[in-house]
């Protein structure tokens, strides 16, 4: 009878352990049905305006966040980068509400100095459903920006074969004045077609901007957006520095978005096609902006002003001359 007893509490015991299993079993699965519900309901997609940038030119990079509108969003903001990029700006488009679903747009301006194929990582994104406590994650997938050089691609060289010698043949004259005439032919055509694709060739490169026209519209641009007057320094400071850069990059071959300011500035005093006075001009010009940029030197419009003047005076100054100019410069 003991023994009897002692299996009938194992298979009660057994009963009721089976029964906690199976209720936990469908709780984990109901729980996991409810997170993806809500993953599915908060959408979150990003993008790049424009796809493909130039160095050193702004870009924006869009958040587009789609929920219910009961839905609590927390939307964080950058810090100073980016991944790779400065972060030069940011604003909100007005929310839209429909169906029950709001939609929210951020945007961010992005500045970069390298070339190539970058990517932006994923946006975090944190959100909580009406009456819960805990926050879940939906993040944006990563996206690729492609930032080309202002440097023009150096032009495929011509493979040019030697032509075969002649075939021995029997003492005449005219065979051997026949071969001249060809070969003479034959040279005029290919100098012809050479001098036409590098005519070709010197006609495209002339019709491109030339750096120093680049960089007086990019200052141009820069003054009609009157960052001074918003008293928004540091973005201010950040594209005027990024202009000059991209400037003597294009102008002498520097890669000098990719060089800290000790770095450029030693390069520079090698360089011989600058006066001492125009080295150190933007010695000067480039350590008051990295102040501005990462000492957090607050400083007045007058400074942000003379920073124009210095860095329009640069450009102006260090650009190639015509030959008419050059001529009228040159001693007699």
């Amino acid at each position: 009878m003991k023994g009897t007893e002692m299996n009938g509490d194992e298979r009660r015991w057994n009963t009721g352990r089976r029964f906690l299993i199976s209720v936990y079993l469908c709780s984990s699965l109901f729980s996991f049905s409810v997170a993806g519900a809500l993953a599915a309901e908060v959408r979150v997609s990003a993008r790049v305006e424009p796809p493909v940038v130039t160095i050193g030119t702004p870009f924006r990079y869009v958040v587009e966040i789609s929920a219910p509108k009961e839905t609590e969003l927390v939307i964080p903001l950058l810090g100073e980068k980016f991944g790779e990029f400065l972060v030069t700006d940011f604003g909100d488009e007005p929310p839209v509400e429909e169906d029950g679903r709001v939609r929210v747009v951020r945007w961010f301006g992005l500045v970069g100095y390298g070339t190539g194929d970058r990517t932006l990582p994923a946006y975090p994104l944190k959100y909580r459903s009406p009456g819960e406590e805990e926050l879940h994650d939906a993040e944006a997938g990563e996206v690729t920006v492609i930032v080309k050089s202002l440097l023009p691609a150096a032009p495929t060289p011509v493979d040019i074969h030697d032509i075969a010698a002649p075939e021995e043949v029997p003492f005449d004259w005219r065979p051997w004045l026949a071969a001249a005439a060809a070969v003479a032919v034959l040279g005029a055509l290919i100098a012809l077609v050479v001098w036409l694709a590098g005519r070709r060739r010197a006609a495209a490169i002339e019709a491109l901007p030339k750096p120093h026209e680049v960089a007086l519209q990019a200052l141009a641009r820069l003054r009609s957006r009157r960052l001074l007057e918003a008293e928004r320094y540091g973005e201010y400071y950040v594209e005027l520095s990024a202009i000059v850069r991209a400037y003597v990059e294009g102008r002498f071959g520097l890669h000098a978005p990719e060089m800290t300011t000790e770095e450029f500035l030693v390069v520079m005093q090698r360089d011989h096609r600058l006066g001492p006075e125009h080295r150190a001009l933007l010695g000067q010009f480039l350590t008051e902006s990295d102040l501005v940029k990462f000492a957090r030197h607050t400083p007045t419009a007058e400074d942000g002003e003379r920073g124009y003047t210095a860095a329009r005076r640069f450009v102006e100054e260090s650009r190639p001359l015509p030959p008419s100019e050059e001529r009228t410069d040159a001693p007699a």
